[in-house]
């Protein structure tokens, strides 16, 4: 294992980058995943730490140690505590991480799409994510201006689930439209169609927009219906992770009960 002691090691300001810059994703390539969970379902998916990052503290902890077991000790780099939370994300966390190339070349599975356009909160579209891999979707378009799946916060929201759903980033609308299944559903708490009265029986597209402006009129003008969410209460709108958890699991429950 090799051991780091210097914050100015060229490895330790690519990481410290990675925790902190949200476009050093896109402009190094690169991916820093922090925790236990993920490191493991990087890992199981198949993907190869370069390197495993880790303290004395954290070799103590047997999941740490297998984790080291499992990427090979020559693939593992050692910390002093204080540089490890200098890189840090997650504050009390257990204290490993690896550094891994940003995921490319996905191609969509069989199942729903789900379309973000403009979301930015970092835990609404991990827990998106999250949710569109529950639910068995066959892929997750992530329009400019949404935030960065493969950014910190996202990864911790999204909770492995980014190793489990096809995840495409950037790709142009007119682009997207063209290539997930019909019918292509918008969401709006004002709609003339009710989500329990459409047919979820065979895969769908999902479109949720940014929380203050919902979804653009380019993106609606090509959409099948608006839907709404019925809402018996007082409250003005559903939180977008919510919704799309929502809408979903609908289509979960009708495939299931037919």
């Amino acid at each position: 294992m090799k051991r780091i002691i210097s914050a100015e090691n060229p490895l330790l300001k690519t990481l410290r980058a990675l925790a902190g810059d949200a476009g050093a994703v896109r402009r190094l390539g690169l991916v820093w995943l922090e925790g236990v969970h993920l490191v493991q379902s990087a890992l199981q998916a198949g993907f190869r730490a370069d390197p495993l990052v880790t303290t004395d503290e954290g070799l103590q902890v047997p999941e740490i140690a297998a984790l080291v077991q499992a990427t090979g000790e020559d693939s593992a780099v050692v910390l002093h505590r204080a540089l490890f939370n200098w890189i840090s994300t997650v504050e009390h966390g257990p204290q490993v991480g690896m550094l891994m190339e940003r995921p490319k070349g996905a191609r969509p599975l069989a199942g729903s799409a789900v379309v973000l356009d403009r979301i930015q909160d970092a835990g609404n579209v991990g827990t998106i994510l999250r949710t569109a891999a529950a639910a068995g979707c066959g892929a997750v378009y992530l329009l400019r201006g949404t935030a960065g799946a493969w950014t910190p916060k996202v990864l911790r929201a999204g909770m492995g689930a980014h190793f489990h759903v096809p995840i495409f980033e950037d790709a142009p609308w007119d682009q997207v439209a063209n290539i997930v299944p019909r019918p292509i559903y918008a969401t709006a708490a004002v709609a003339d169609v009710g989500l329990y009265e459409l047919d979820l029986n065979q895969p769908v597209t999902w479109v949720f927009g940014n929380e203050g402006q919902g979804i653009s009129e380019h993106l609606m003008a090509k959409c099948s219906a608006v839907v709404r969410i019925p809402q018996p209460g007082p409250v003005e709108s559903l939180n977008v992770a919510a919704a799309a958890a929502v809408c979903l699991f609908e289509g979960v429950r009708q495939r299931q009960a037919g």
